[in-house]
């Protein structure tokens, strides 16, 4: 019988390759149950977005055939206010979705984290606490943070009247590269900690500073593999919603072309490429996940304090 691999422990210092190791370890430990309740719980979201995807390319659609021929200002109303209605349903069911996958595999990694057995018996009920826990302290995160950009955005708006736009707007969006950076682990210190929402902010930035290039690496490494098997998922959808639009631009291809059985392909590959975009994510959220960890036992030390509260436990 083939022995167990050691288990993947959070709060360990990697090297950058050690932490895309344990990234891709953790995936391929627990790709069933990774597989299975992204299933469960994003698949019908992605059913909704595959319709407002395609309705959203359809408004487009219809937007290119009015500014290619004739004006109809009543036509155009209809058309500005269907894309405004597609693409408003997509950025919610998108906002939804992130947030119910960060919960879950944030969820899995902690459950993971903490268990002897790993996740061996783990079920979606014995997740549910956690699972509303992430999301609620999720979207507190979403508004704490559209406060914050607000803020930032008025003290811009104030430093315009003092200081040429030009030196201004080079400034400030080297300061932002720079201070978003440590955001990226927010989650995962808010998530992985039972603390308060500004303790993790400060808590990010701390650890986000200190660990700013390894953030960096990790991000672009994690985001260019997510975003490889975003195309793999996306290209065939496109690829027929050209073939689509070339028809109905030039009208050539009958009623066969754009017929029901066609849209109905389209939507199963609008949905197809929905969920592929949700897959891809889980790169990027485990590899700030190690990346936590790992700034977490540099800076924090964090299994050395657990071994000393423990020791009395040995």
């Amino acid at each position: 019988m083939e022995a167990q691999k050691p288990k993947i422990a959070l709060y360990a210092q990697r090297s950058f390759g050690e932490k895309l190791t344990a990234a891709f370890d953790f995936i391929k430990e627990n790709s069933k149950l990774l597989m299975k309740f992204t299933t469960y719980l994003i698949l019908p979201l992605c059913l909704l977005q595959g319709l407002s995807l395609n309705g959203l390319m359809s408004g487009a659609m219809a937007w290119g055939d009015m500014t290619g021929g004739s004006f109809d200002s009543s036509v155009a109303g209809s058309s500005v206010m269907m894309l405004v209605t597609y693409y408003s349903l997509y950025a919610v069911l998108y906002l939804l979705g992130t947030v119910m996958l960060t919960s879950l595999v944030y969820a899995l990694v902690r459950t993971y984290n903490e268990r002897e057995e790993r996740l061996e018996g783990v079920t979606l009920g014995m997740l549910k606490p956690l699972l509303f826990r992430n999301v609620r302290r999720l979207f507190l995160i979403a508004i704490v943070g559209v406060l914050l950009v607000l803020f930032v955005g008025g003290v811009a708006g104030f430093l315009v009247t003092i200081i040429p736009v030009m030196i201004l707007v080079s400034l400030f969006v080297l300061l932002v590269i720079v201070v978003s950076v440590p955001l990226a682990i927010w989650a995962p210190v808010y998530l992985f900690e039972d603390i308060h929402i500004m303790d993790a902010l400060k808590k990010a930035y701390r650890l986000g500073f200190a660990t700013w290039g390894g953030i960096v690496l990790i991000s672009i490494v994690m985001g260019f593999i997510a975003l490889i098997l975003q195309g793999v998922t996306m290209i065939p959808w496109y690829i027929g919603t050209i073939v689509k639009y070339i028809f109905v631009m030039t009208d050539t291809g009958g009623g066969a072309t754009v017929s029901v059985g066609y849209n109905f392909m389209l939507f199963l590959l609008a949905v197809v490429q929905a969920f592929g975009v949700y897959l891809s994510m889980i790169f990027s959220l485990l590899g700030l996940a190690y990346q936590y960890g790992h700034a977490s036992e540099k800076i924090d030390y964090v299994m050395v304090e657990n071994d000393i509260d423990n020791f009395d436990k040995l």
